[in-house]
């Protein structure tokens, strides 16, 4: 199991989402809706709010946002010098001092690689415009014939 899977796979975490510091949603734990790419971008605005604030005050760097709303709390974690986020939306009732020892314990297992390798599915051409139309009625065909009956 990797770490997103095990955060996801927390029964007192509601979604888990992984950006970039471009903007883009590389990886969530829910079905997408039309505009939850604006999160993205929303929560890396947070994140340099709080990075500016800390600073102004003579803090050390943010090393989570968190926002807490009548239904729910949502932390953003900068990973990787701010170049990539991991948001964690949790109920309110949830164990709180426990989720956040686990999640700064899955995350501090987060390497480079654990996170390009999400970039790179991005930014792969996408291989059906190769495939013939033959091929995927064939293919769909087989899937078909392979589901058991119900």
């Amino acid at each position: 199991m990797d770490w997103f899977e095990r955060l996801a796979g927390n029964q007192y975490i509601e979604m888990v989402l992984l950006s970039n510091n471009e903007g883009r949603i590389l990886r969530s734990s829910r079905p997408m809706r039309s505009g939850d790419e604006l999160i993205a971008s929303m929560f890396q605005t947070a994140e340099v709010l709080a990075q500016t604030l800390a600073m102004e005050f003579g803090l050390h760097a943010a090393e989570m946002v968190q926002f807490s709303t009548q239904l729910g709390h949502m932390m953003l974690f900068p990973l990787e010098h701010s170049t990539h986020y991991v948001i964690v939306i949790t109920e309110r009732t949830a164990p709180y001092l426990l989720l956040m020892v686990e999640i700064t314990r899955v995350l501090k297992t987060v390497q480079r690689s654990d996170l390009t390798v999400f970039e790179q599915v991005i930014s792969q051409p996408d291989d059906l415009d190769e495939l013939d139309t033959a091929e995927l009625i064939e293919a769909v065909r087989e899937w078909l014939q392979q589901r058991p009956s119900e």
